[in-house]
């Protein structure tokens, strides 16, 4: 396919995008290759890449839509946040946003994937995001190096199933891994820190090695579908005083708990929110139940 054939496939995909015509398609069946605005969240609009390889595009260009109950509370919370960390960032969504919103506040993306950090930091050089800190390192309880894996899905390169580990017929690389406690990054994001944590099994190695910055007892987004991560997980959040609340997505909404639980990926929510100060957010978040 040279240039103009690019150029006019690209035009025929925009213009069924924009039709509404690709709810339940694929983009193998129309595929898009090349730039395109993320403009479906709570901040300014920002440029994100894809050369039909991946998920996250799937999601915003051709769905219209990602995690928009965890979008929302991430946005928000952005606007007054005294540092943020964005801790298994993939191709950078949520770090993006967050830049989007906040021009005078550092952002820390971390990433082990290799594929999906260079689509990191592409984003990040493209919309001339200075603010963002990009690192290329598994965030784990110890300093070294450690296997890191992930599925390649069909058509879709950069994979968002990655984790620290091994597994048959996963692609594996070796990542460098280093905690967060001892770092400068630690103690420079204030005492209204917001932090997502999204690392696919590795929660309680990253919760291990982040006890300096949970003292400082940030918001957090956490996704998990680990038990014995939530087992591990739950007695350090209790003793900081954290509440729990289950982010239902497409109601944009969230729910109390009495701890973290396990989600099931079925029901299509992913995350969890945590934080000490649920009174501060009820206003910000506006459908916070207690």
């Amino acid at each position: 396919m040279d240039l103009e054939q690019l150029k006019a496939a690209n035009a025929r995909a925009l213009k069924a995008i924009e039709a509404g015509g690709l709810v339940t398609a694929s983009a193998t069946q129309i595929p898009y290759y090349g730039f395109y605005d993320a403009n479906i969240f709570e901040c300014p609009p920002f440029v994100m890449f894809t050369a039909n390889d991946c998920p996250r595009a799937a999601n915003i260009l051709y769905e219209r839509e990602f995690e928009p109950g965890s979008m929302q509370i991430w946005c928000r919370l952005a606007k007054t946040a005294s540092g943020i960390l964005d801790i298994g960032a993939h191709v950078g969504v949520y770090s993006l946003a967050a830049a989007a919103i906040r021009k005078d506040v550092k952002i820390h993306a971390f990433e082990p994937n290799p594929h999906a950090y260079t689509r990191l930091r592409m984003h990040i050089q493209v919309n001339e995001f200075r603010n963002i800190v990009e690192h290329w390192f598994a965030v784990s309880r110890e300093d070294g190096i450690a296997p890191f894996s992930w599925v390649r899905k069909p058509n879709q390169q950069i994979s968002s199933g990655g984790g620290l580990g091994r597994g048959a017929g996963r692609e594996e690389i070796i990542v460098p891994a280093h905690k967060l406690d001892g770092t400068q990054i630690a103690s420079t994001i204030g005492d209204r820190a917001l932090v997502k944590v999204d690392v696919e099994g590795g929660e309680i190695l990253a919760f291990q090695g982040m006890s300096e910055v949970l003292a400082r007892k940030p918001d957090i987004l956490l996704e998990t579908f680990n038990s014995a991560a939530c087992d591990a997980i739950n007695p350090l959040l209790s003793a900081l005083g954290y509440k729990v609340y289950a982010v239902l997505e497409r109601e944009r909404k969230v729910v109390r708990q009495d701890k973290l639980y396990a989600c099931t990926p079925a029901s299509g929510n992913f995350n969890q929110f945590l934080t000490v100060r649920p009174e501060d957010h009820i206003a910000v978040l506006a459908d916070i139940s207690s």
